[in-house]
């Protein structure tokens, strides 16, 4: 499944940048995560818990942070696995200066195996981009607190 998608946020790019490289804030605006530990140089391990449509579950998972090219890009790479089944996922992040805004853009592939994959491409889709939108959203609310001090 192809996920792609943008947002503005309302801050320089060195900020957003900071921002995502930032452990506590990637963990105050993953949805559902309910823990985030580094366990090394960009890696962090990550409990969460989501409901996708009718089937919820807690994943165990591994976040890593690959092809850095400070400021603008990288790759995240998500892989979780629970009682609802797997998601693997390869996202790259682009941000784009726009004179004191970023547009944050990004794009990857997502697999979904196990029960959960019975639920279907559209509806997963949907969801994928949900969960892509509550990241964004709080990553913005974040830097605007972050700004304001």
């Amino acid at each position: 499944m192809q996920v792609a998608g943008s947002q503005k946020i309302a801050a320089p790019v060195d900020t957003v940048w900071a921002c995502l490289n930032d452990q506590e804030i990637l963990a105050r605006c993953t949805p559902g995560c309910k823990r985030l530990v580094q366990v090394g140089e960009d890696r962090y391990e990550a409990d969460l818990e989501l409901g996708i449509a009718a089937i919820r579950g807690r994943y165990k998972g591994r976040i890593a942070i690959a092809d850095k090219e400070p400021p603008s890009r990288y790759r995240l790479n998500i892989e979780g696995e629970g009682g609802p089944g797997f998601v693997r996922a390869s996202l790259v992040l682009d941000l784009e200066p726009q004179g004191e805004e970023t547009l944050l853009k990004y794009q990857g592939e997502a697999q979904v195996g196990g029960p959960v994959a019975s639920i279907g491409q559209r509806v997963l889709s949907g969801v994928a981009k949900m969960i892509m939108g509550q990241f964004f959203g709080s990553l913005a609310r974040e830097i605007e607190k972050r700004k304001a001090g």
